[in-house]
């Protein structure tokens, strides 16, 4: 089974908005210096959705090429239509992926359940790789719920996770509902409640820039270190309450700002046109990330 910090990789971009090969590589290697226990590339923080097929398929290869079997990559693939979605699928299958990630086939979020559910038998039938659903409603418009998600669980069995980024049932639901078989991970980072009681883990993207502080927490939880853990939780909650009221006011380049603290230089995210941070906002995430000393 999957559990841990998966850490959802951020897609870095030259000033025109073409993908920053070199940036990546060197964040793939700052994620693995902190022992994080995956990967998860493509998804919303990686930009997947803004790449075209081709852009996916060479980030997805310089990944898995510069994470070198060190730790499981998980591949999201899902688009909007089911033979693109094959198509990438297949790709992060030929060169090596540990797994993929679907969401449901987004835009016309009116379809009905039979069609999503044949969006991942194809999916699966095209790769035999373990599937993550990604259930992320806010983005794709369609939930999966505790009942659909054990539905689709039988009908594709080589659904081995779940990421529930914006569930339609409480995170117990899907724990309890699921079989053995299924990692149910939570997108958010308040994980002291959840992982005693059977959340495998986290793939949280506001503390992507602060990997090191989420491996530690999940560290003391699953060694039941729950003081040393309530401690890890206290310094998560600041970095992700001081990230979500900045992205609320400054939008997505604050994802960028956070890695530039920390001395990678992410010269452009998201793709498009944003705005800089202005200095009081770059000031209040150095004095945050100090403050849980994560930088001097």
């Amino acid at each position: 089974m999957y559990k841990g910090v998966l850490i959802p990789v951020i897609t870095p971009f030259h000033e025109d908005s073409s993908v920053d090969e070199v940036t990546l590589r060197q964040l793939i290697d700052f994620y693995l210096k902190t022992k994080v226990q995956g990967l998860f590339v493509l998804g919303s923080s990686g930009q997947g959705p803004a790449l075209s097929a081709d852009e996916r398929r060479s980030v997805a290869e310089i990944i898995i090429e510069q994470a070198g079997g060190r730790v499981p990559v998980i591949v999201h693939v899902g688009c909007a239509d089911t033979p693109t979605t094959v198509e990438l699928a297949r790709h992060a299958a030929g060169i090596g992926a540990d797994a993929i990630g679907v969401i449901p086939p987004y835009y016309y979020c009116d379809a009905p359940q039979s069609a999503v559910l044949e969006h991942f038998r194809k999916v699966s039938d095209a790769a035999d790789l373990p599937i993550f659903i990604y259930e992320n409603p806010k983005y794709c418009g369609i939930s999966i719920s505790p009942e659909f998600g054990v539905e689709m669980k039988k009908a594709v069995p080589n659904i081995r996770a779940m990421k529930v980024a914006y569930g339609a049932g409480a995170m117990a639901d899907y724990v309890k509902m699921f079989p053995d078989d299924v990692s149910v991970f939570t997108g958010n980072a308040d994980i002291f409640g959840l992982v005693p009681f059977g959340v495998a883990g986290m793939i949280n993207p506001p503390t992507s820039s602060v990997p090191e502080l989420c491996v530690s927490l999940y560290e003391a939880l699953a060694a039941k270190d729950y003081a040393a853990a309530a401690a890890m939780q206290d310094k998560v909650n600041r970095v992700t309450q001081m990230f979500i009221a900045t992205q609320k006011k400054y939008g997505r380049g604050t994802i960028a700002e956070t890695y530039r603290v920390r001395g990678i230089d992410v010269k452009r995210f998201p793709r498009w046109e944003s705005a800089p941070l202005p200095a009081d906002a770059v000031a209040h995430i150095r004095a945050t990330y100090r403050d849980v000393g994560i930088t001097d």
